[in-house]
């Protein structure tokens, strides 16, 4: 098996199984995703988007499923190596952890957007999540702003864990996304829906 850079093609266009066949529950596809998701949940999150897309075509996949499948396979072969480290920070007053929202607006699929999150701590991915939004955002602000919030909600959760474990987070927690509108109705006091 022939190793590859990326999990997934950024310009594959993945679409229905044309064939139209019977769907089939316990299929091969099914099993292996299975086994890749809990890979991408637990240890692997640089799998994650690419999972997640193809367990879309999980009742009914064609070869253009099975072929991406297969190339998740052979980024997995060829970056065994790789893994999450920590070590400790070098000035104990910084944040213990920080984290990242992105969305990627209106997938052509369902409308939806899909959005994620990552924190990390001692220089390592301590969670992470990457899900389609349960609403259609009308804008790429709304559905960045929603993956803010999301990650929000992680970062309170995160808060009070260390918390609970006598590590409290001194300063705030700094959350980062990367979209001008979505960054300016955070800072607005006024009401907005």
């Amino acid at each position: 098996m022939n190793p590859v850079a990326v999990p997934i093609n950024p310009n594959l266009k993945l679409s229905p199984n044309p064939d139209q066949n019977e769907p089939n529950q316990s299929n091969s596809y099914a099993k292996l995703l299975g086994s890749l998701q809990f890979l991408a949940n637990s240890m692997r999150l640089d799998i994650s988007y690419a999972v997640n897309k193809l367990a879309t075509y999980t009742a009914n996949p064609g070869l253009q499923h099975h072929s991406a499948l297969k190339q998740v396979l052979r980024y997995l072969v060829g970056m065994k190596t790789l893994g999450i480290t920590y070590q400790k920070p070098q000035d104990e007053t910084d944040n213990l952890f920080h984290g990242y929202a992105n969305a990627a607006f209106a997938n052509a699929d369902g409308h939806k957007s899909t959005a994620g999150y990552v924190f990390l701590a001692a220089g390592g991915v301590v969670t992470w999540k990457s899900k389609k939004q349960t609403i259609i955002a009308l804008s790429s602000t709304e559905s960045e702003y929603i993956a803010l919030s999301d990650t929000g909600q992680e970062a309170c959760w995160l808060q009070n864990l260390c918390r609970e474990l006598r590590f409290p987070q001194i300063l705030p927690t700094i959350i980062r996304g990367n979209n001008k509108g979505s960054m300016v109705l955070t800072h607005n006091p006024q009401f907005h829906q």
